[in-house]
Formats: C-alpha cells, structure tokens, sequence
C-alpha cells in the first residue's frame, strides 16, 4: 500500500472537493467521478480496498440519496473484504485496523436505510440544486451593484445543468424568477425568456427523472406561483 490510511482520507475527500468547487457538478456527480479514478487502487490489496470502500460509503451516505446499482457495489464489496487478508497483509496499526472496521459496520447500517435513486444519469437533486442556485444569486447580488445581467450571469453559470436533465433546467429558472420577482428585478434583460421556459412547463415532462412525485409536485406549484406573481406585476 503506497498510500497510507490517513492519506487515504485526505486525497479522496480533497479530490472530492476539489470536483464540487471548481467544475461546479453535483454531489452524485462528484461522488461518481472520484469514485471511478480510486476504482482501480482499490485492486491493489484487499487493505487498500477496505480504506477506499469505507470512504466512498461514508460520503455517499452523507447525501441524499444513491443509486441503487452503486449501493448494491458497496454493499457487495464491503461484506467480501476477507479480514484474515487484511491482517495478514500488515499495513494497518492494531488501532487503525479497529477504527476501519467499526467505520465499515457503521457505514453498511447506514447504507441499508439510504433512499434510492434508480435515474441512471448524474444530476442535481431538487433541494440541493435550490441551495446552490440560491447561494449563487446571493453572491451576485453581494457582488454587483448593477443587476443588469443578472439573468444571463446565472443561465450561463448553469448552462451544462439545464442541459442536463429538464428538473434541473425547470429548478434553476424557477429559482432564478423568484428572485427576480422578489427583488423587484422584472424590469432586467431576459426576464421575458425566463417567462417563456416556465410557461412550456408540463410535469410530465420530469415525471422520468430524478425528482419524487413530491418534488414535481412542489415545482409545478412554485412555477405556477412565480408566473402569477410576475403577470400581475407587469
């Protein structure tokens, strides 16, 4: 093992920030992404498949959810570490052998009561992408004195996300008309654009995505509110 158990630790969980600050994707994403390049360490030895497994499902049952088919590799590659191997391989301290174990039976409770998502593709998650998308406009605002440009500063920010999945590009205009309605910004340029995407809103059209039924629920509400808003205020 040429990377230590503390290193471990730290590389993963700084490459994992590192994908969420500067590409600026999702959790799941960033989980995926980071998962797929420590994959193959993993084959490495049966003690440096241990410290990655636990790691990788320590922070995937910090999200919301995980995709069935991934908790079922987790699940499946935590339960098979052979632990006389691991022992025998001698890389771990006595007390960092009982610290990994103790993680590994804690994280696989945890991950039997995870929600699961069975939409394949790596996207936002309807109350996440809100934070962010929020935080954003938030920053903008701090940031510029003229807001302008404020509807083209934050579709361009998250244009790969609206291209992504029709939830995410339906939160992120959502998001971005309340707050244009809220700050008494509906004079500002593209106000009328964002108009026309939530005006071609049908719930059926993200009723195969990654949202719960609630979720559709509550975003067809919100468009449905900010559209009344913005109509009596024009």
């Amino acid at each position: 093992m040429d990377v230590s158990y503390d290193e471990y630790e730290e590389d993963i969980y700084e490459d994992y920030n590192e994908l969420i600050e500067e590409e600026k994707i999702s959790r799941r994403e960033a989980l995926a992404r980071n998962f797929y390049d420590y994959d193959m360490l993993a084959k490495k030895s049966e003690t440096d498949k241990a410290i990655i497994f636990v790691i990788f499902s320590e922070i995937a049952v910090s999200h919301v959810k995980i995709l069935h088919t991934f908790k079922d590799y987790l699940e499946k590659n935590l339960t098979e570490l052979d632990i006389k191997i691991i022992q025998q391989e001698n890389k771990l301290t006595p007390q960092q052998y009982s610290d990994l174990a103790s993680r590994k039976e804690r994280v696989l409770q945890k991950l039997k009561n995870m929600s699961l998502d069975y939409f394949p593709r790596a996207c936002w998650y309807y109350d996440e992408l809100v934070e962010v998308v929020q935080k954003f406009i938030n920053n903008f605002k701090l940031e510029n004195e003229n807001t302008d440009s404020i509807v083209s500063t934050v579709l361009q920010r998250f244009d790969r996300d609206c291209e992504n999945t029709k939830s995410e590009k339906f939160i992120v205009y959502t998001t971005l008309a309340e707050n244009l309605y809220n700050q008494g910004l509906i004079g500002v340029d593209g106000i009328e654009d964002v108009k026309h995407v939530l005006q071609s809103f049908r719930i059926e059209d993200v009723s195969d995505e990654q949202l719960t039924e609630d979720e559709q629920g509550k975003l067809a509400d919100r468009i449905k509110s900010v559209l009344s808003n913005l109509s009596r205020s024009t």
